[in-house]
């Protein structure tokens, strides 16, 4: 594992030393460029003081800059000017030795006199020279720093993108988990201070799975647990229906007799339920679309010419799919049992399969009571039921459907018909679990 305090101070330290070294060695230049210019005008205008009796053998410098050009002026005992060199500003005589600032043609100057046994000597140099270098060794300093700011952004951009790609690769792991996932995430590439984190998540989906398996155990015992019961009830009232009974008592036994279907029905959910969420996986094998259709519809087909509710097959396409048989036949009859349920006598269901641009869909569509808007967000959560209250449910269809269709990696899309009213409700399975040898051709 690497750190990303450490790898982004080791790049910022790295970066703060080059910056550093790259504005002392450009602020050198700057200056020693502005401060050469300066001494070199210095220096020519004190060999030109200096040697008073030669000066007429050395010519004012003519490429020195003004604002290096040095005012000398020098005086005798009656003050009387004996000397004067540089650019020609009136600068005051000063009344007191040493250092004076002073204005003089709408410049400042900084001023020096000095004096000996018979003459007076004062230089002035303009402030804006000493402003100039100034501004020089600040400039130097500057364009480093400036031109360091883009690279650093790259810089620490990329030191940060390259810690922190373990953590892409652990968010796309998180991501593509599903809610009963028991491996743990894997610690891999990702920076020692996120380590603590994954393996506090880690202990946590630990926790969850053990949560998750009491609650299955309990289910699975609980649903055993009344089988039996139930079964011995229902045997028992067959025998009593079976004897000679008025009309109330035989409305009263067929009651009961209806009360324990609906409990055997839930119980059988629960079941269900509790194996849907075990995943338990099994081998995917090539079935034909249309036999597997026809198979599941033949299962309801006694329920639905009992409640009055017309079922059809309709023209689809035929193909081979290599899936697990088990999980889709869950998936489809869990839909053909909701919309057989909630379609009134004289209704209809259909179901259709055909393959639709990159997908194989199953559709069934109902004439039922539809599904109110405020239930919509609601429709795969368990024991929730959006039906009126007088038709039976357990409000665990959906959540068992959905639970089957996100372990096979399928699309399980359930609405409001748009052309009349009751449900659409379609499983969409990805090209990618067809067979190679696909043979479509449309059903007779």
């Amino acid at each position: 594992m690497t750190s990303l305090r450490k790898t982004v101070m080791t790049y910022v330290t790295g970066l703060l030393i080059f910056v550093g070294v790259a504005a002392a060695i450009t602020s050198y230049y700057f200056v020693k460029y502005e401060v050469n210019s300066f001494q070199d005008n210095a220096l020519h205008e004190v060999a030109l003081t200096a040697g008073m009796v030669f000066r007429h053998d050395i010519e004012p410098r003519i490429d020195a800059e003004l604002e290096d050009q040095l005012v000398i002026q020098i005086w005798d005992q009656s003050k009387q000017p004996v000397h004067r060199s540089g650019p020609s500003v009136d600068i005051p005589f000063q009344s007191e030795l040493g250092y004076a600032d002073v204005t003089a043609g709408g410049e400042r100057w900084r001023v020096f006199r000095s004096r000996d046994a018979t003459h007076a000597i004062q230089v002035a140099q303009r402030w804006s020279a000493r402003e100039e270098v100034a501004a020089y060794a600040a400039a130097g300093a500057a364009v480093p720093l400036i031109a360091a700011i883009p690279i650093a952004w790259l810089m620490i951009w990329w030191a940060v993108k390259r810690v922190l790609s373990g953590l892409g690769t652990l968010s796309a792991d998180i991501g593509q988990r599903s809610a009963d996932a028991k491996d743990a995430l894997s610690l891999k590439g990702v920076p020692v201070e996120v380590a603590p984190l994954v393996t506090a998540m880690n202990s946590l989906i630990e926790r969850h799975q053990t949560a998750l398996e009491t609650q299955r155990r309990f289910v699975s015992d609980a649903a055993h647990e009344l089988r039996t019961p139930l079964a011995a009830l229902q045997i028992q009232i067959d025998n009593l229906r079976a004897r000679e009974l008025n009309g109330p008592e035989r409305e009263i036994a067929q009651d009961l007799l209806d009360g324990i279907r609906r409990a055997s029905y839930s119980v059988n959910q629960l079941m269900t339920m509790v194996r849907a969420d075990a995943g338990i996986e099994s081998e995917a094998e090539v079935v034909d679309a249309e036999a597997f259709v026809r198979l599941v519809v033949s299962g309801f087909v006694s329920i639905a010419e009992a409640k009055g509710v017309s079922l059809a097959i309709l023209p689809g396409t035929r193909d081979e799919l290599n899936v697990r048989a088990a999980d889709l036949r869950l998936i489809v009859s869990n839909l053909l049992d909701n919309a057989v349920r909630y379609t009134r006598a004289g209704g209809a269901v259909s179901i259709k399969a055909e393959r639709r641009g990159t997908d194989f869909v199953i559709e069934v569509i109902d004439s039922g009571c539809g599904i109110p808007e405020s239930a919509v967000p609601y429709l795969y959560d368990r024991f929730f039921r959006a039906a009126p209250m007088d038709i039976d449910g357990t409000g665990l269809g959906l959540a068992i459907a959905r639970t089957a269709a996100d372990r096979n990696g399928f699309s399980l899309d359930i609405a409001n018909r748009d052309d009349a009213q009751g449900v659409r409700a379609a499983v969409s399975i990805p090209l990618g679990d067809v067979s190679n040898e696909v043979r479509q051709f449309e059903a007779a």
